[in-house]
């Protein structure tokens, strides 16, 4: 089986367990196990981090960090679903950057470099994972229509760019960091991120819980478009210091956070948009 047909294999599979989520996610029992996986996911996204940072020298109280970055990602869940709550994510954020700070007080040499990356880790990884919890439990409207919505804008775009990178890519974005990646599939990304913007558009019309109005497909689907590629070169800056192909070995996927890189810097924006902007 060549890489292209395990992606497809791997990609198929995990959209049916996407879907499966989104479906469920607000069963009263149920949801306990998406706000789970989720946390999982962003555990399992912080170890293969982690791989990158002792490539490079860094010690990271790795243990410490995931359990940080598991309360992090429920914390988000919890004041989704209980208003009187919704402080908590930055409460739990603060106290962990204390933590971290204390667990580094007995080391001497390196403790800036070792607190700074730890910390980053948390604003890079659970931040944003916890995110998608918020978005997708809002307390006025159905959560699902937007998760659904990121997600498939963001991988659209993905998907777009690769394929087009493959097939008619001649000039290079940002050969060094990542030189696969070329100027006519990122434009060919955007496109699609708009295109997949504009469908969710027209659907809305039909979808009672969903409202996507024509300013809006517009924004958002340019600021996504933009925003899942650059996501997705920044996890190359950080994969290329760190002389590492991919995050993980899994097949056809290569690592968690191979898959999330542009997730990580999409999610913000539509929950920022969501809290501060639309609702």
């Amino acid at each position: 089986m060549n890489d292209l047909s395990r992606r497809v294999v791997v990609s198929s599979i995990s959209i049916a367990v996407v879907v499966c989520f989104l479906l469920f996610a607000f069963h009263p029992i149920f949801q306990y196990f998406v706000a789970g996986g989720v946390a999982v996911l962003a555990g399992i996204a912080i170890w293969e981090y982690e791989q990158f940072a002792k490539a490079k020298g860094g010690q990271m109280l790795l243990p410490a960090l995931i359990i940080l970055t598991l309360v992090e990602v429920l914390a988000f869940f919890l004041s989704a679903k209980n208003p009187s709550l919704k402080s908590l994510p930055v409460i739990v954020f603060f106290i962990a950057f204390l933590i971290l700070f204390a667990l580094h007080f007995g080391e001497k040499d390196g403790a800036i470099v070792d607190l700074s990356v730890s910390s980053f880790g948390l604003l890079y990884i659970a931040v944003p994972m916890g995110m998608i919890l918020g978005i997708l439990y809002l307390p006025k409207v159905d959560g699902r229509w937007w998760v659904a919505y990121l997600l498939i804008v963001t991988k659209i775009a993905d998907i777009g760019a690769y394929f087009a990178g493959s097939l008619w890519g001649r000039r290079k974005l940002a050969p060094r960091i990542s030189p696969k990646k070329t100027i006519e599939g990122a434009i060919f990304g955007l496109f699609c991120a708009m295109l997949a913007s504009l469908v969710f558009h027209v659907a809305s019309g039909y979808a009672g819980p969903f409202h996507l109005r024509t300013l809006e497909w517009v924004f958002l689907g340019l600021v996504l478009g933009f925003a899942g590629q650059f996501g997705d070169l920044s996890e190359s800056l950080l994969k290329r210091d760190a002389n590492k192909k991919d995050s993980n070995t899994l097949p056809g996927l290569g690592g968690v956070l191979d898959a999330l890189d542009s997730i990580l810097f999409t999610t913000p924006i539509i929950y920022i948009y969501l809290h501060f902007i639309k609702l």
